[in-house]
């Protein structure tokens, strides 16, 4: 008997096990030392968990032959496999590759340990094939986020006019940076799921072995199967596409999700694909701006992309702190409780909305929480900890390049060309976080700024898009007699 483990990450409706003619059955496992770990979102934990079960019973529905080890078998990822190699009589194992290291390794020791063929399928996470994306990485050793993005336009022919960009830019994103109007603006809701008894089960279940993590998983929200995902793209693709991409970097402390559309923990699973994705975008209508549509593209076929090639390429990125950070972030950043009264009205509402939906949108993971463990010199690896931890869509493939990259700039300038910090004035003009552009100079991140700046001056001083800050640090300091340290 040939089988295909199912990993809980690569959810596709149409996974290559299911069109490979040589698999009998499908294993599924489940384990809760996965999630016992790190202290899981209890969101995150609901999510996989139904999207697995809801998964299986699909496919036995359409009679596969279906073999699962469930939480309450108390059993490792690796004795589930065993078990259900032993059990079944399985003569080979296939699935498909991994995206996080070590998987594909593990598996292959494990199955070298009973005696059992393996065979491995690509990885169709991504648009990307593997080999392709290597191959790129390779020959760009200081890899730039906007050639990898270009080279991607032209790879896939998407909103090209033959080897010209549509519109005769490359990137809009000069257009994509308006904050909300002060008259306010009307937000569409994000569609609302119904959960099946399969979720039902998953949210009770979740309360009872890891009511300790953050979250409640009475208040989940998100889709957890192929057709829900589906209609969620639809639902953006019709209602928030359109406004996505000037307000894309605008935030506001009482709505969460703005225009965004959410997608990341569904892509990240496999429940919509990024051909999907693609296609729903491309085919909106004329009615979505080319801004809006370029902008939306640029995250899904570019930054997703670029960031998976990274993690691949420079496998250091995990363990770099080029500014040599080292503070060990609180209990209450984990468990929500007992916050400090003078944390920063930004970093508060954001960190709030996190314990609640284990979600955050890019420029607030960026701008308000990155920017904030950076000017408070948090350890880099506590900080990818964190947000690994806490979201619905992290993994450690996305999660490393993009917060020891580009939020924390523990790499030094590899992934982004300099440290996304900033006082006040910034998030004051994206989010209103203050009654008035007084009391965003007298904030924390203001003063967190200047003190930033001057702490880490020689090891900044050579990146040129951050001579006139540091000129101006330095103008600062030598009119007040200001010393950071």
């Amino acid at each position: 008997m040939r089988a295909a483990l199912i990993l809980g990450t690569q959810l596709l409706d149409q996974h290559p096990a299911t069109l490979d003619d040589d698999i009998d059955e499908f294993f599924f496992v489940e384990s809760a030392a996965l999630f016992e770990r790190l202290p899981y979102h209890q969101h995150k934990i609901v999510l996989i968990l139904a999207a697995m079960r809801s998964t299986a019973r699909r496919w036995e529905l359409e009679g596969r032959t279906v073999r699962y080890v469930r939480l309450g078998d108390r059993l490792s990822f690796s004795a589930g496999v065993a078990r259900l190699i032993g059990e079944h009589g399985a003569e080979g194992l296939a699935w498909m590759r991994a995206t996080d290291r070590g998987v594909d390794d593990r598996l292959e020791r494990l199955c070298a340990r009973e005696g059992v063929r393996t065979r491995t399928y690509p990885d169709e996470l991504f648009l990307t094939p593997e080999g392709e994306v290597d191959e790129w990485f390779a020959a760009h050793p200081t890899p730039v986020m906007e050639d990898f993005y270009r080279w991607q336009r032209r790879r896939t022919d998407t909103l090209m006019d033959g080897r010209r960009p549509t519109g005769g830019r490359w990137n809009f994103d000069e257009d994509n940076r308006r904050p909300l109007p002060k008259g306010g603006l009307e937000i569409p809701a994000l569609p609302t799921v119904t959960h099946d008894e399969i979720t039902r089960e998953v949210i009770a279940e979740v309360r009872e072995r890891f009511g300790d993590h953050p979250g409640d998983a009475r208040d989940f929200w998100l889709p957890v199967t192929p057709a829900e995902a589906r209609g969620w793209l639809e639902s953006f693709v019709r209602e928030r596409l359109r406004d996505f991409g000037p307000y894309e970097d605008a935030m506001t402390a009482d709505q969460p999700f703005l225009f965004h559309s959410v997608l990341s923990p569904l892509i990240n699973l496999g429940l919509v694909t990024v051909a999907e994705v693609m296609d729903a975008a491309l085919n909106a209508g004329d009615d979505v701006p080319f801004a809006s549509l370029e902008g939306f593209l640029r995250q899904v076929i570019g930054w997703r992309e670029y960031m998976r090639g990274m993690y691949r390429a420079h496998p250091a990125l995990a363990d770099v702190n080029f500014l040599e950070l080292h503070r060990p972030l609180e209990e209450w950043w984990y468990t929500g409780r007992d916050i400090p009264e003078d944390l920063p009205v930004p970093v508060r509402t954001v960190l709030e909305r996190v314990h609640r939906w284990g979600y955050a949108h890019h420029i607030e993971r960026l701008m308000v929480l990155g920017n904030w463990f950076l000017l408070e010199g948090y350890a880099p690896r506590e900080v990818n900890r964190w947000f690994l931890t806490l979201f619905v869509d992290a993994y450690e493939w996305v999660m490393v390049p993009n917060v020891m990259g580009m939020s924390q700039y523990a790499d030094g300038g590899l992934v982004a060309t300099k440290p996304y910090v900033s006082g006040g004035a910034y998030l004051q003009r994206m989010g209103r976080w203050w009654r008035n552009a007084g009391e965003a100079k007298a904030a924390a991140y203001t003063d967190g700024y200047w003190r930033f700046l001057e702490r880490h001056e020689d090891r900044l001083a050579d990146n040129r898009r951050l001579s006139r800050p540091l000129a101006q640090m330095r103008a600062r300091r030598d009119s007040t007699g200001d010393d950071a340290e």
